[in-house]
């Protein structure tokens, strides 16, 4: 661990270092304007185009100890993801393509159209419409990894087509879905997943919110439905809950959120019945800006977004700082499987607006076994 740790810190080092050395107070350093995000070259009539990408370097030291079995360490390091893509606009169409090159194989992720009308027409590859945890990019949730619940009711990417219709302070939006593009290639067998979502925020300040949330989806067969399958924190953890749900399975979700000032709070609870299985699960998290940020976010679509520290290295300043604090359980005893409970803590540094890096320390019980431990992130993207 000692070797991953140093090169972690090395890594960091190399892209900070730089920023504070030319940073004046009050302006923003030009090496600190890498790390604003990829220009959007905007033509005359509205149109524009932009890079987007992202690489979540990840190193973990952890600890699982199966029930009556022999403790494993496991220290090791991944790059969590490394994407590249486009996305723009052209009169009243938006379109986004991004592929992911991590862990050595190709995968593609968001890949779709959007016509932008009095209600909203998303065709291609895009997550079904559920749950706030899982609408929200993995560069702005509050931890490394989102809570079990999420992998473990399988909300993933798949081609279909979604209607949207947003205002001022709700969101309604509804999709079918048939398999991914990945399955496709591989020959894997598809289904037909339906799914819906509805938001609403009766106060929304620029410091004040209060988020409301439903959703539900129903899956068809069990044959070529969403992965079930999760792990109890990091990514490198080897112990997994995989519940087995079968065909005719219908998910709903509740999701409540807010935020006073610097301090922000989730929760979310989940349950999925099918012929064969059935399983339930949340969270409850919290979170406080210990440099006076406060947490960003979109009421159209009902979900957090970036938050920009207030004074960045680039500008002379520190960056942002924020604490924050989650348990979650998932119980899948009647889906075969076993009930696991987790706690996490985290420290996430904000150096610029598209530049984190993050420690979190999981601790969490199963029927089957417990483990522990901390994971690092450097997070960069554009």
């Amino acid at each position: 661990m000692s070797y991953i740790l140093r090169l972690f810190i090395g890594i960091t080092a190399s892209f900070l270092l730089p920023i504070t050395a030319f940073a004046e107070d009050g302006k923003v350093s030009n090496l600190g304007k890498v790390f604003q995000g990829a220009p959007k070259y905007k033509a005359a009539n509205g149109n524009w185009i932009k890079l987007r990408g992202r690489v979540l370097y990840d190193v973990s030291a952890l600890t699982e100890t199966p029930v009556g079995g022999i403790a494993r360490n496991i220290d090791d390091d991944e790059f969590r993801a490394a994407r590249i893509g486009l996305q723009g606009r052209v009169g009243k169409f938006k379109y986004v393509g991004e592929l992911d090159f991590a862990g050595g194989k190709t995968s593609f992720k968001d890949f779709n159209v959007t016509y932008k009308g009095l209600a909203d027409i998303q065709v291609g590859q895009m997550k079904t419409t559920n749950s706030m945890e899982e609408q929200g990019s993995s560069l702005n949730t509050s931890f490394i990894e989102r809570a079990m619940v999420t992998d473990a009711f399988g909300l993933d990417r798949r081609l279909g087509v979604v209607i949207t219709k947003t205002g001022v302070n709700y969101g309604l939006a509804a999709g079918v879905f048939g398999n991914s593009i990945d399955a496709k290639r591989n020959n894997l067998p598809g289904n037909t997943v339906l799914s819906a979502r509805g938001t609403f925020a009766p106060i929304l300040q620029k410091d004040k919110l209060l988020h409301l949330g439903a959703s539900i989806r129903y899956t068809k067969d069990e044959i070529g439905a969403p992965k079930r399958s999760t792990r109890w924190g990091p990514h490198l953890a080897t112990e997994k809950i995989k519940p087995i749900m079968g065909g005719d399975a219908v998910y709903y979700n509740f999701e409540v959120a807010g935020v006073i000032g610097k301090f922000h709070a989730q929760a979310e609870y989940m349950a999925e019945s099918g012929d064969l299985g059935s399983a339930k699960g949340g969270f409850v998290q919290a979170g406080y800006f210990l440099t006076g940020e406060t947490r960003a976010y979109k009421a159209g679509v009902g979900k957090f977004d970036r938050t920009k520290p207030l004074r960045p290295l680039s500008e002379g300043g520190f960056g942002g700082l924020e604490v924050v604090a989650r348990i979650d359980t998932l119980d899948a005893r009647n889906a075969f499987d076993e009930q696991v409970t987790a706690w996490t803590a985290g420290l996430t540094w904000y150096p610029e607006s598209h530049l984190r890096v993050r420690l979190n320390y999981t601790d969490a019980n199963g029927d089957r076994f417990v483990g522990d431990g901390w994971q690092l992130r450097l997070q960069v993207d554009w």
